[in-house]
């Protein structure tokens, strides 16, 4: 894993805030992490036309990641808030035109489309993505029923991608191949086939992207697991050259531990470059062995911004947590690389469903630690010799 380069459009304004301080634990026990090879500058001969180039669109809380590569473009999640103060998914629409008419070569056609799971902060813009581009292939986890939350109402997630499966079923002349992932089905060394991963290498570039699932539904033991949808996502590695990231959907603590489980043999395929912060920084989808496999040298958090002070957004749900925020600035463990100091505010605690006051405070952040709710969109040129540019758009 290489270093990065940072361009940073935008910092707050306010008195300088305390960083966020994490004593070291001698009690942890921590798998070994790969050494830090990283150079501090940009290795020669570095083409910044042989690159992948991720995208982790503003769309508020919840998910949308455009990757981007020399011979084709693929979409992680199509979530995004929508209510009274603000439409992600007229956001997500408005960012993917504008790719299509830079990348006019790619004729608005994305290659895959990937749903992590059934939650609307992840796939409220599926339908309108598959009626609005021409897509090629379709992945989810294959959830195809009804689902309730806690308080008996209908998860409009789950309805979601019904839908969308219904929508394929009645659209065979799009020819659109699909491939629901469970975790049972996923050999030693992840799941790699044409529908997952169906981007070459080509004339503009010869570097063959590799797209690889790693998790998935789990049907094994599921009185034990849980139906929470959060821990039947899709989890994906790319990998592009000698760069590399992992989206692990809202994979919470029983899932992360059974991925880690599944890999114990085989820790190089959690190791990357890039970490998306699990479940939009909440508390319980980040742990200290999850990060010393993935040793990333960014972390990106797709969230809504705190100043939207409404039910069902990034400061209800206190996203993003402190408690992610420790591990991810851990002396031990912790991201890998730095950035331009950043004031954020951060959750201790949130107000899901109302139940009590949500409570933020503003911390400073020198890690290289994004997030969408702090930054707009993150983009994230990642060289195929390993070298990262990272720029935000600001907000």
């Amino acid at each position: 894993m290489l270093a990065l380069a940072v361009l940073v459009c935008a910092c707050g304004a306010h008195d300088e805030a305390p960083p966020i301080e994490v004593k070291p634990d001698p009690s942890l026990t921590l798998p070994p992490r790969a050494p830090d090879r990283d150079p501090t500058t940009r290795p020669p001969g570095t083409d910044p036309a042989d690159a992948m180039t991720l995208h982790f669109i503003d769309i508020g809380q919840g998910d949308a990641t455009l990757l981007e590569f020399p011979c084709g473009a693929a979409l992680i999640d199509t979530g995004g808030e929508k209510n009274e103060l603000y439409d992600g998914e007229a956001a997500l629409y408005a960012y993917l035109d504008a790719f299509f008419a830079r990348r006019a070569d790619l004729n608005r056609t994305l290659d895959l489309l990937l749903v992590t799971h059934p939650h609307i902060d992840h796939n409220r813009g599926a339908l309108g993505v598959l009626e609005r581009y021409t897509v090629k292939n379709v992945v989810d986890n294959g959830a195809d029923a009804p689902h309730s939350h806690n308080d008996g109402t209908e998860d409009p997630g789950a309805t979601q991608q019904m839908a969308v499966h219904a929508w394929l079923r009645s659209h065979p002349d799009k020819n659109i191949q699909y491939l629901a992932v469970g975790a049972g089905d996923v050999p030693a060394d992840g799941l790699h086939n044409a529908v997952i991963d169906p981007i070459g290498g080509c004339a503009r570039a010869s570097t063959d992207p590799k797209l690889t699932a790693l998790w998935g539904t789990v049907t094994h033991d599921v009185s034990t697991y849980g139906d929470n949808p959060n821990n039947h996502s899709v989890v994906v590695r790319v990998d592009y050259g000698e760069a590399s990231a992992l989206f692990t959907g809202d994979l919470e603590l029983i899932g992360l531990s059974r991925l880690a489980d599944r890999y114990e043999k085989r820790p190089e395929l959690l190791d990357v470059d890039i970490y998306q912060v699990g479940h939009h920084g909440s508390k319980n989808a980040t742990i200290h062995y999850q990060m010393a496999l993935m040793s990333p040298r960014v972390a990106v958090i797709s969230m809504g911004p705190y100043e939207r002070n409404i039910p069902w957004t990034a400061r209800k749900y206190g996203h993003p947590h402190i408690v992610a925020l420790e591990h991810l600035v851990h002396p031990e463990y912790g991201v890998r690389g730095r950035r331009a100091p950043l004031q954020a505010m951060v959750g201790f605690r949130g107000a899901y469903q109302d139940k009590v006051t949500e409570i933020f405070q503003r911390r400073t952040i020198d890690r290289a630690i994004y997030g969408t709710g702090w930054d707009g969109t993150v983009v994230i040129a990642a060289h195929a010799n390993g070298w990262l540019d990272v720029k935000t758009l600001g907000r």
